[in-house]
């Protein structure tokens, strides 16, 4: 088996795929509006009309405390376990991406 920064076998390549699948799927539950079904109805266009449009609807600040767990496994392998691979890195790097974009980065854009 080759050596290296990007090495993986395939129990890390299969949890990893797991985990990352797990944690997309807890983020887009858990950053989803109340009435984000909504979007596309009447005068309601994108996540800005219809944050304008709802009173008091921004779960957002539990989201992200309830959500925030899905990086324990991360930190438990770069710390714990001193586990340094590319792959791992990868995957962190797209759960946090898609964090960020689900609970800060999306809402950025109504400001303008």
């Amino acid at each position: 088996m080759a050596k290296g920064f990007c090495a993986v076998n395939y129990k890390i390549f299969t949890l990893g795929i797991v985990w990352l699948c797990m944690s997309i799927l807890v983020i887009v539950i858990f950053s989803t509006q109340d009435k984000e079904w909504w979007i596309g109805e009447e005068n309601i266009k994108n996540i800005c009309d219809l944050m304008a449009y709802v009173e008091n609807d921004d779960i957002r600040d539990f989201g992200m405390l309830v959500t925030f767990p899905v990086f324990l496994p991360a930190l438990y392998a770069f710390l714990i376990k001193k586990a340094h691979h590319g792959f791992l890195y990868l995957i962190t790097i797209l759960i946090a991406g898609v964090w960020l974009w689900r609970f800060i980065f999306r809402y950025q854009l109504c400001l303008g």
